[in-house]
């Protein structure tokens, strides 16, 4: 049976100055308490990792059908609220094939089974964490085993292919959240992955980009053609600049077809249209769509809730544990709640990936049943089965 673990280790005593030298400064969360912590680690054991990487690969494909029923299906971008206006610009760039960049999976591990919480693909974050921080410490901790970092080798391949097929320009602005330190270190990140694939990186602020008389991107004087942003499309879909996205000729990464991934109505579509799935957990629009048929507590989620904002997990008209945030005045769906706690502590498996394929892990836990922004970020191993087998021969 495939196996995962939390073990206690010793932390670097230097690691925040070394995150410091990779660009990754925003450790440290505003209370006081640490966005990553490298005193415990998760351990996974190879089949668990050949598990997640097909369960992963799996649900990225049952999730590009909902989006290609919801898009043919007159009224299908409705149940995903999705603005009348920008609704013709989501069905053209899924007829364009717009390619998908990245995207994480946020999974629950319950008892040797995984469960689809929700999918992070519009824009992920963690992308200093999972790749150059989880790289190091397993240079200086985790040998002799095996990591799974976020690949950026295969990002940058995944960018180098959609440039040799005409798919994306030879120039490509980065845009990330205004004011966010957060999306100005992934813009640099982006930035240095799009030149690693031979191409130019041309970072921009959202506000200086202007719009040209035939509705085309306009920055310093030049059309934008590709760009990777990181202003969420439910964001986007409501600005009046949204009126010209339909004719601005650019190419978003990723593109606006993957709001619907990123959208919580995907959860119940996916229910609906897969009910029973062993990855998935029930879901729907009210209390009783999931507790008729598995009574118990469930979770309550705004459709564009981020980070843990506005979520409640609750039984019957109980409140358990909840998170307050910037999302409530958004409609709701409800989800089955997945005790997902490995050794006693609440942990979120954040699948990765590029393009269709998997491409990483990154390990999130919470002492709650709620995975917040602020939740740290912990090291992770794959342990080598020889290694494994001796192991349990000791034991």
């Amino acid at each position: 049976m495939p196996r995962i673990h939390r073990r206690f280790s010793e932390a670097r005593p230097d690691w925040m100055s070394q995150a410091d030298r990779l660009g990754y400064h925003y450790y440290k969360n505003a209370d006081g308490s640490f966005a990553w912590r490298e005193d415990v680690r998760y351990e996974f054991d190879r089949s668990s990792l050949t598990l997640i990487r097909s369960v992963t690969e799996t649900l990225h494909q049952l999730c590009l059908d909902i989006v290609a029923e919801a898009i043919h299906r007159p009224e299908g971008l409705n149940e995903f609220h999705i603005p009348a206006h920008v609704q013709d610009v989501i069905r053209a760039s899924w007829r364009r094939q717009d390619p998908f960049l990245i995207g994480r999976f946020d999974l629950a591990w319950c008892k040797g089974q995984l469960k689809l919480i929700e999918y992070n693909a519009d824009t992920p974050a963690t992308l200093p964490e999972s790749t150059r921080m989880q790289t190091m410490w397993h240079q200086q901790k985790g040998h002799p085993h095996d990591h799974a970092p976020l690949e950026a080798h295969t990002l940058i391949q995944h960018l180098r292919e959609l440039r040799r097929t005409g798919r994306i320009d030879p120039i490509v602005h980065i845009v990330p959240y205004p004011d966010n330190i957060e999306d100005t270190t992934h813009a640099v990140y982006y930035g240095e992955w799009v030149q690693q694939a031979g191409m130019k990186a041309v970072h921009c602020e959202l506000k200086d980009l202007d719009i040209t008389h035939q509705g085309q991107l306009l920055h310093q004087g030049r059309i934008v053609r590709s760009m990777i942003r990181m202003y969420p499309w439910e964001l986007m879909f409501r600005d009046p600049g949204a009126r010209h996205l339909q004719n601005c000729g650019c190419t978003f990464l990723n593109p606006p077809w993957a709001a619907l991934l990123s959208n919580k109505a995907l959860l119940p579509a996916l229910w609906k249209r897969f009910p029973g799935h062993p990855n998935l957990l029930a879901a729907g629009y009210s209390p009783q769509d999931v507790t008729a048929l598995r009574p118990g507590p469930y979770v309550e989620k705004p459709l564009h809730a981020r980070g843990g904002e506005n979520v409640r997990v609750m039984i019957g008209e109980k409140v358990i544990c909840a998170q307050d945030g910037t999302y409530g005045a958004y409609p709701r769906i409800y989800q089955e709640f997945a005790d997902h706690r490995i050794d006693g502590v609440t942990a979120s498996i954040g699948a990765w990936t590029i393009g269709d394929r998997f491409a990483g892990l990154t390990m999130r836990e919470s002492p709650d049943p709620i995975v917040r922004h602020t939740s740290p970020i912990v090291p992770h191993i794959v342990r080598k089965d020889s290694f494994l087998s001796r192991t349990l021969k000791w034991r």
